[in-house]
């Protein structure tokens, strides 16, 4: 009994230790939609912060520093800022010191609208975070570009994909963020999206439920969050990464869902090895 109590004991400590473990996570996107000028295209992905949990203004400063320090072209945020409605205007604060070469973008996530939609949209203009809530934006690199956008959360929001779709073709590269991965199941194909960019899920926070998609009947929705709970995956020729995010909710706790921040580089298949097109 004394060695299950030690066991235990040591599982817990681990579990309370563990979302204080920042961790860089890198990833490669290989596509001929991506335009030769955006080939070695940087873009930094936070998500899920819930400032004034596990993180305080030391930690997420320490963040920002470390994607500061890897010079991104692009930053996007993936919703669910805070924990309480006093921490909005502290937490854009310290977002407002990321530092990329063509912007910070950012979707809300539901516990944003839980705290204060008005306040994260007020502290987002304030310190010069560009929303794609439902809205979108042609990033431009030279004489060739991409399309950058996002939609509403899914449990507290409206989702309207037409800003970001509406006036793109085939051959376009389109980024879609949404904070919630089950929107991907919304998805129809004829959009042709690109990258899907998603936070919330925390990656189950505990590492146990990664495997539970595999065990949950298919014809249980449930098994649907599983399948899109942390990492890249891909849908219909779409790249689809989840991030298992940077803070904690209801339990400040992980087990092997590595709090994380996410780096992307875009590699173009239009390019040669010599680096020409």
């Amino acid at each position: 009994m004394k060695k299950i109590y030690l066991i235990g004991g040591l599982i817990l400590g681990y579990a309370l230790a563990e979302p204080y473990i920042q961790r860089i996570k890198k990833y490669k996107i290989v596509s001929n939609q991506i335009p030769p000028n955006f080939h070695n295209y940087k873009i930094a992905f936070l998500a899920d912060i819930h400032y004034g949990r596990t993180i305080n203004a030391k930690s997420l400063t320490k963040i920002v520093n470390r994607v500061n320090n890897w010079n991104p072209d692009l930053i996007i945020l993936g919703g669910d800022y805070v924990m309480m409605r006093e921490h909005i205007y502290p937490c854009f604060k310290i977002l407002s010191t990321l530092k990329s070469k063509q912007g910070i973008y950012a979707v809300i996530g539901n516990h944003d609208v839980m705290e204060s939609l008005h306040d994260t949209r007020n502290a987002m203009h304030k310190y010069n975070i560009k929303s794609i809530n439902n809205a979108a934006y042609w990033i431009e690199k030279g004489d060739q570009r991409i399309k950058l956008g996002g939609v509403g959360d899914l449990r507290t929001q409206r989702q309207l994909i037409e800003p970001t779709v509406s006036d793109t073709t085939i051959n376009d590269y389109i980024i879609l963020v949404t904070h919630n991965p089950r929107y991907i199941y919304q998805l129809k194909e004829e959009y042709d999206i690109s990258l899907v960019l998603a936070g919330h899920t925390h990656g189950g926070q505990i590492s146990a439920l990664k495997y539970l998609g595999k065990i949950v009947p298919p014809v249980i929705d449930q098994a649907a969050a599983f399948t899109y709970l942390s990492g890249k995956t891909n849908k219909n020729a779409q790249d689809v990464i989840v991030s298992n995010g940077i803070g904690t909710a209801k339990f400040p706790i992980r087990i092997l869902t590595w709090p994380e921040t996410i780096f992307i580089t875009l590699k173009s298949e239009n390019i040669n090895q010599n680096g020409n097109t």
